[in-house]
């Protein structure tokens, strides 16, 4: 196991290199579907994975961003963003282990370490496939309550080779480019940085992407109280 004192240096070297006081395009962030993995009540954690063989391997990815106000400036404390994943092999698992909840700090910064997802084909010949992706559900209050997905750059299943019509993967704003980060000079404790900032919209409601395949009434519940 990696040793407390590597995590927390990787955690500096995240934050350190993330100091960003505005974005450069300034809009809201572009929702997405919630999808048919989601469920409420996840624990609050850190760390997500954990059981899979690529986190016990340490092949590790640090997923850090802020969350901002609509005016891409003043940051969003006490958010609590939930996180939801397939593990390496691209499969869903309803136990907590690819799962949970932390919350942005005063700055508006959140932090959490998991491994790089796998993609799944959704149907049965495994010739249509959703790229890997990582699931977010954002609340504030004051704020409306933002269901969006990360992808990573150079996917070749982004946009519109995305097996889900409806998805949002197309989007510039949602596509993420992982770095490689060491914090030692040998190199043998490393890990891929990635940095996802997210932006809300005051108000009420929601701000999603209706599936084609989900029960829009169900869907909106499911969304605003998290049941």
């Amino acid at each position: 196991m990696m040793m407390v004192a590597s995590l927390s240096a990787f955690l500096l070297v995240a934050a350190g290199a993330s100091m960003r006081k505005e974005l450069l395009q300034c809009k809201p962030t572009t929702p997405d579907v919630l999808g048919p993995y989601y469920f409420p009540d996840p624990p609050k954690r850190r760390q997500i994975c954990i059981d899979d063989p690529e986190y016990k391997q340490r092949r590790l990815m640090l997923v850090e961003g802020y969350i901002f106000d609509e005016d891409c400036k003043n940051p969003i404390s006490g958010a609590k963003i939930e996180v939801w994943q397939a593990d390496h092999d691209g499969h869903y698992l309803f136990q907590a282990n690819c799962r949970g909840y932390i919350v942005s700090g005063e700055t508006g910064f959140y932090v959490f370490l998991t491994i790089h997802p796998g993609k799944y084909a959704i149907d049965r010949n495994e010739t249509l496939y959703r790229p890997a992706h990582v699931h977010f559900r954002i609340v504030k209050p004051g704020y409306k309550t933002l269901v969006t997905q990360m992808y990573f750059n150079g996917d070749s299943n982004l946009g519109s080779n995305d097996a889900c019509n409806t998805c949002s993967s197309g989007n510039p704003d949602l596509v993420v480019r992982p770095q490689r980060v060491c914090v030692d000079e040998s190199q043998s404790h490393c890990l891929h940085v990635v940095t996802f900032d997210i932006v809300m919209q005051r108000g009420d409601g929601i701000s999603v992407v209706q599936d084609e395949n989900d029960d829009y009434n169900e869907l909106f519940d499911v969304v605003n109280t998290g049941k």
